[in-house]
């Protein structure tokens, strides 16, 4: 099984769809590793209201 550096090495080589979604794969399945997404907000469960109602 290739590693994330292989991939895309061989993408670059190849300019193929396959190779760019297979190294797009092996990327994503390196990341679900990580306890939380970079661009997920997490809700800090205060009660406290931020928009101004008039």
């Amino acid at each position: 099984m290739m590693d994330e550096k292989e991939a895309w090495n061989a993408f670059l080589r190849s300019g193929s769809v396959r190779d760019y979604l297979e190294y797009k794969a092996i990327q994503n399945k390196n990341n679900c590793s990580l306890p939380e997404a970079k661009d997920e907000v997490q809700n800090q469960g205060s009660d406290t209201q931020t928009t101004e109602y008039r």
